[in-house]
């Protein structure tokens, strides 16, 4: 009995926190708005989530593209240059020709 009570806590203690932080980045609780992201170097992105698609668009330095959400949750372009991993916390990062070129990475 007392195992079952445990689990039935623990279950209720993991729903709670993820509600209370949603899980969703902040480009997603944004959709179809231009998010800009703060990144370690002082670097900095922009992404736009459009909830319709389940796409992100991103704009950098390097260029920009369209990514779909892919295996893992990560968002990637069709031709393979840009992966994108979206966080509600500072852990959003984002590569460009199998190189980290954002992270550390926190919504403005």
């Amino acid at each position: 009995m007392k195992f079952q009570t445990l689990a039935l806590v623990i279950s209720a203690v993991a729903l709670l926190a993820g509600c209370a932080s949603g899980g969703k980045s902040m480009a997603e609780q944004a959709p179809g708005k231009f998010v800009t992201y703060s990144c370690e170097g002082n670097k900095s992105f922009q992404v736009r989530f459009d909830a319709e698609s389940g796409t992100a668009r991103i704009r950098t330095h390097e260029g920009s593209a369209e990514l779909a959400k892919g295996s893992r949750g990560l968002y990637r372009d069709d031709g393979g240059e840009w992966m994108l991993t979206l966080s509600d916390a500072s852990d959003t990062e984002l590569w460009h020709k199998g190189s980290t070129k954002y992270k550390q990475c926190a919504a403005k």
